[in-house]
């Protein structure tokens, strides 16, 4: 046996350790914010204890907002997954935002028994690896982690030791992902009605007090759901029956700072700004913080692109592109939310100490929505100031003139209708790159537009305009948004900006739109016109301007994004070049809504007295789709064979009313289409007075059609009898609506089989 040990050795390299020194009781918690008291975290711990009971999952992630409760759930889930035996051993270490490798190391080894006689990393590595292997099952929580880790070096097994399970947090989904987890959780902050409760059982029955209460319910909403906040708020007021003390926390929180209360708030997500990778993201964090909370995101590109956030990226098409990769990173490390398709949304904390850091690094002056303004800054930081927002603020006039060298950014939005501004205000401002005025009435623009030859973007948003002749100083100008503006006419003096690219009139009161304007402005690559009265290819009788014609659009070769409104089939062109376009949302005829759409990119809403106006360009447009309505569109029987014999294979929404001749949506029997797949990715259909149809399918057709559709809406159809066959029934996998109405001959909504497939 001897011989036999000596061979085993010398070949092996050693001999293990076959026992170990007992592991250390490393799970033990108690919390004033257990889950068992928070709905929304009870409900969490439950699913990813059910994650970690499933056995095709052996990485699982948790990630939220710093001080959201992250480190608190996964400590209690330990402990319940350890009460409950799921695992022989549960090992929490915390990563931290420098690893110390061998500290974590030490960590991990200590809970598990286990004592180091290596001294190098990698041999410790090696050990804990072995170690770990030796456990038939093992539940490893690595907390806080900042970067990816490199398993190997740090001797956790890979993915080959099916005993191991890790379960990792985070503040960023990217970082999770990077460690390639299976399943991923969101932890949010808590709303207002579990915040005010952990805050009322943490605080005491001084709570109760009339005095206080009011005060109190303010200093919890203002906490913004975020645990840490209000545990150390708690805390710190725990029966404490003073007014005044009470009155004071409200006003430490009001006001972002590193000293005090919100101490440990500002350095937490601080430190989470500071790891953002890329100056870019920065900057773009930095504006959120400016422009929001609440964050529009075509008004944020504008702005970003006249800063020059985005480096190298000129083109609209391309910032649009990193503007979106640039928010996805951001709501990964969930320093933005979602809001709607249009916009995103920052945590008010978050919105705070935004500001704070840009007023400190970029020595930004901001006034928040509703706040008065009742001094200026003083000439001194105005001298260094590189950003004035004044949002939805009451100001009660401008000075004359602000001198700022170095400002890159103004944005006033105004609620006082009084307010004029000075001819000569813009003198001092000869670097600013982005001018945005929002609910400003102005006659006409100041003299002083004349020394904004930097300027890059001008929003002069729901403002009301007359003279804007000069405009016609800003040569470099290449974003100009009059959004939802009340004017008439824009000048001719507009065709002299040969640099824009952008040009955006969505829902302003435009009327006139001169001739021979598009036509020079040959770089223009996004033009929006939706939701206006533009008379195309008309003479005004008392001004005698010649509006422009709509064969003016073929001069913008560069066009990729158009929104526009034409109430008249008859003034369509054939080559528009509308198969150049990489968005649009284009409106045709008198009935339709601007606003009603599901926020797909490629939008087209028809009226037309017949189909031959189809042959003018719009069926390059019908052919990539997304979502597309139909009004009154005559010789049409069979949907598909007429408008797009592939099956639309790229539309998601399709509504189609007001026509006498349309027997089948889908007849695959004419011109043999039974082999292609119809409307693959179609959500929601809409059928609407169609007085002859009688089946939305007829014949066959192969696998995944319908295969998305989850609505269908049939309103006045006389002559439909059944909705679904039987064919069509067992491709509705994803129906969860159905709504019929006023369809005088209908039978039933579709065949028993339909019973049995939802």
């Amino acid at each position: 046996m001897a011989i036999t040990v000596a061979e085993v050795k010398q070949k092996k390299g050693g001999i293990y350790p076959l026992a170990f020194l007992p592991a250390l009781e490393g799970v033990g918690f108690t919390s004033a914010t257990s889950s068992e008291k928070l709905g929304s975290r009870k409900k969490m711990k439950e699913e990813i204890i059910l994650a970690l009971r499933d056995p095709n999952l052996r990485r699982i992630g948790v990630y939220g907002l710093g001080g959201v409760g992250k480190t608190t759930l996964v400590e209690e889930i330990a402990k319940q997954v350890e009460d409950d035996k799921l695992f022989d051993r549960v090992v929490v270490a915390n990563i931290s935002p420098a690893p110390d490798l061998e500290r974590i190391q030490r960590e991990i080894a200590d809970l598990l028994g286990l004592r180091f006689e290596e001294m190098s990393i990698p041999g410790k590595a090696l050990r804990l690896e072995q170690r770990i292997e030796n456990e038939k099952s093992i539940l490893l929580i690595l907390d806080d982690i900042w970067d990816v880790l490199e398993f190997k070096k740090l001797g956790i097994p890979s993915n080959d030791h099916e005993g191991c399970k890790l379960l990792f947090t985070s503040r960023n989904l990217e970082i999770l992902q990077k460690l390639e987890t299976q399943k991923d959780f969101k932890m949010d902050v808590l709303n207002e009605e579990e915040a005010w409760n952990l805050f009322e059982e943490m605080v005491g029955n001084v709570v109760k007090d009339v005095h206080l209460r009011d005060v109190a319910i303010e200093i919890a909403r203002k906490c913004g759901g975020l645990i840490v906040l209000l545990v150390t708020v708690a805390r710190a007021l725990k029966n404490k029956d003073s007014i005044d003390s009470w009155k004071d926390a409200l006003n430490q929180l009001m006001v972002v700072d590193k000293e005090g209360m919100t101490e440990k708030i500002y350095s937490t997500l601080e430190f989470s700004y500071n790891h953002l990778e890329g100056d870019d993201v920065k900057a773009l964090f930095l504006l959120c913080g400016l422009v929001g909370p609440q964050i529009h995101v075509e008004f944020l590109l504008k702005c970003a692109i006249g800063l020059g956030i985005f480096k190298q990226t000129y083109s609209p098409k391309h910032a649009r592109l990193k503007l979106h990769s640039l928010i996805t990173s951001l709501k990964a490390s969930c320093l933005l939310l979602d809001n709607s398709n249009d916009r995103v949304k920052m945590h008010d904390i978050v919105h705070e100490v935004a500001v704070s850091i840009a007023s400190r690094d970029q020595h930004v002056f901001k006034i928040g929505r509703g706040d008065e303004l009742k001094k200026w800054p003083s000439e001194e930081f105005l001298q260094r100031c590189t950003q004035i927002i004044l949002g939805c603020c009451d100001i009660s006039m401008l000075p004359e003139r602000l001198q700022c060298p170095h400002i890159k950014l103004f944005c006033l939005s105004n609620k006082n209708k009084s307010l004029t501004v000075p001819e000569s205000f813009f003198e001092g401002m000869k670097s600013l790159k982005v001018l945005a005025l929002t609910f400003v009435h102005l006659p006409s623009l100041p003299q002083s537009f004349h020394c904004l030859s930097d300027l890059q973007t001008l929003c002069l948003d729901l403002c009301v305009l007359g003279d804007i002749t000069n405009i016609k100083a800003l040569k470099n100008l290449q974003t100009l948004s009059f959004y939802g503006s009340s004017m008439i006419a824009l000048p001719l003096e507009l065709g002299q900006l040969t640099h824009l690219r952008m040009l955006d009139l969505t829902n302003s009161g435009i009327e006139i739109f001169p001739s021979n304007i598009i036509s020079k402005l040959t770089k223009l690559e996004e033009l929006y016109l939706g939701n206006t009265s533009v008379k195309w290819d008309q003479e005004d009788s008392n001004e005698e301007i010649k509006t422009a014609s709509l064969i003016e659009l073929r001069h913008l070769t560069n066009l990729t994004a158009l929104e526009i409104q034409i109430k008249g089939a008859w003034v369509l062109l054939r080559d528009l070049m509308f198969d150049k376009l990489e968005r649009y949302k284009i409106v045709i005829g008198d009935i339709w809504e601007w606003s009603n759409n599901y926020g797909a990119s490629k939008i087209l809403k028809v009226k037309l007295d017949t189909v031959i106006h189809l042959e003018h360009g719009i069926k390059e447009l019908i052919k990539g789709v997304e979502d597309l309505s139909l009004d009154e569109v005559n010789g049409i029987s069979n949907v598909l064979y007429n408008l797009h014999g592939e099956g639309f294979p790229l539309l998601k929404h399709l509504h189609i009313q007001n026509n006498g001749e349309i027997q089948h949506i889908i007849n695959s029997m004419e011109r043999k289409l039974i082999s292609h797949v119809f409307f693959p990715k179609l959500e929601t259909l809409v059928l609407q007075n169609l007085n002859k149809l009688e089946k939305i399918c007829h014949g066959s057709f192969t696998n995944n059609s319908f295969a998305q559709l989850r609505s269908i809406k049939v309103k006045c159809c006389g002559q439909l009898k059944y909705i679904f066959s039987v064919l069509m029934v067992k491709a509705l996998c994803q129906l969860v609506e159905i709504e019929v109405s006023e369809c005088s001959s209908m039978k039933k909504i579709g065949l028993r089989i339909f019973i049995l497939v939802c």
